[in-house]
């Protein structure tokens, strides 16, 4: 068995908001980096998994875990964003170095290669988006419940006084 193979069983704790976000990143790069590997056609598939709380959401305790949350997929997607520009640059930059038919298919290889290299970017991008903006409405959502739960505490309050 391999070191820190869970032998009993049992379920593991999902981690840490943040952990459960940076393990969610990496294992879409890794998808659509394969799948770019192998130049396999049309959109990727959207990799989405839920967290580790019941009903496979992400659990945050706090609104300020989860705009740090946001901020880091943010963060993510401004990454993203300045990856593109590269690959379009690296794209323009592609010329033959000569007129002969290995040369033409070499600089063309490259320019479908960037052009992989651009789609994957651009599934990230909209992954990201995507993402963030469901991390947005679950914080609208939570923003909402607490301040339902600030106004029953303030209630209560006033009653027993």
């Amino acid at each position: 068995m391999p070191d820190g193979a869970n032998t009993d069983n049992t379920e593991q704790e999902p981690g840490t908001a943040e952990e459960q976000v940076e393990q969610e990143i990496a294992s879409t790069e890794v998808l659509n980096w394969w799948r770019s590997l192998f130049g396999l056609g049309g959109d990727p598939q959207p990799h989405e998994s839920g967290g580790g709380g019941s009903g496979g959401q992400f659990m945050f305790a706090s609104l300020e875990e989860l705009d740090g949350v946001i901020a880091k997929w943010e963060e993510e997607r401004e990454g993203i964003l300045a990856d593109r520009r590269e690959i379009y640059e690296a794209y323009d930059c592609i010329a033959e170095p000569a007129a002969d038919d290995m040369s033409q298919y070499q600089a063309q290889a490259s320019r479908d290669s960037i052009a992989n290299m651009f789609r994957h970017n651009d599934a990230m991008l909209r992954y990201a988006e995507n993402y963030i903006e469901k991390l947005n409405a679950s914080r609208e959502q939570m923003a909402v419940m607490e301040d339902g739960n600030r106004d029953r505490l303030r209630s209560i309050r006033a009653v027993e006084a």
